[in-house]
């Protein structure tokens, strides 16, 4: 039946544009605000590196009255810790991991997605399983671990431990599976081996190896809990848990010291992810595609 019209008043185009337009406009607000409900926790941060500690507990004003770098000046100078060789340990744990950690996911994820083998659902699962394993519970055994292999207080008690990612095995597989087989099989064809069809591949999942290895660096880069376990040395020690060591000192730190450790040790996963944002939104998008 044809439909049938109300007869009543007609929304001029301008209402219709603008309700057309409220729930962009409103989305967008959202997302204004909570942008800077999180950015405010680090530009207070960043303004306190130039204050004292009475400026610093004084809740007004943000700002500081003078830009004075003395606690940058000090922290880099090493006049509490070895700051400057401490940034540099943690820059050389969180990249080794991050490459050996792509490598050995990436190997493992094409392995599970283009091979058939017995025990592949087993060792596949074994490999999903790490995932559920909280790192606390693993502390201990790692630590022996790297006490019998007498790699205690080195950096490689920190990169061994998170080069295998069960979420890396998982995340590769499923990239691997998206590759068209026809293409590894053309390669086959014209002689190439295992390996060189593995770097045949490996460009097609490019989007993947940027978003992982973007995350498994600021992971890397962050962590806590196995360098303050595995590292004793002050020379040796990551950034961030030097400056865990200062909070709480018998010392009078000031908190401007620590508040500028804290800026410094951010700064390079986020000059990272500035780098590589136009790649890691393809990257996602690309791989959420079906």
């Amino acid at each position: 039946m044809p439909k049938r019209f109300d007869s009543g008043k007609v929304e001029p185009p301008r209402l219709r544009r603008w309700k057309r337009n409220l729930a962009p406009a409103l989305a967008t607000g959202c997302l204004l605000l909570l942008c800077a409900l999180f950015f405010f926790p680090f530009l207070w941060m960043v303004c306190a590196t130039f204050k004292d500690n009475p400026e610093i507990f004084d809740v007004k004003p943000l700002f500081p009255r003078a830009f004075d770098f003395k606690h940058y000046a000090a922290l880099l100078s090493g006049q509490w810790i070895p700051y400057p060789r401490q940034f540099m340990n943690s820059l050389m744990i969180a990249g080794l991991q991050t490459a050996m950690a792509l490598a050995f996911s990436a190997c493992a994820g094409f392995v599970f997605a283009k091979h058939e083998f017995r025990g592949k659902k087993l060792l596949f699962a074994l490999s999903i399983l790490i995932i559920l394993v909280p790192r606390q519970v693993m502390a201990l055994p790692l630590f022996v671990w790297m006490n019998t292999l007498n790699l205690l207080d080195s950096p490689w008690a920190v990169i061994f431990p998170g080069i295998v990612s069960g979420i890396g095995v998982l995340y590769f597989t499923q990239a691997f599976k998206r590759v068209p087989d026809e293409l590894l099989d053309l390669s086959r064809s014209e002689g190439a081996s295992e390996y060189r069809v593995f770097w045949t591949a490996l460009p097609l999942v490019k989007p993947a190896l940027i978003a992982y290895g973007l995350i498994h660096f600021i992971l890397a880069w962050h962590e806590h809990l196995i360098p303050l376990i595995m590292l004793t040395t002050a020379n040796r020690m990551t950034a961030g848990v030097a400056l865990g060591t200062l909070y709480g000192s018998s010392r009078d730190v000031p908190y401007g010291l620590l508040m500028a450790g804290s800026a410094m040790t951010v700064l390079p996963t986020a000059l990272l992810y500035a780098l590589v944002q136009k790649h890691f939104k393809s990257s996602l998008s690309e791989l959420t595609v079906q």
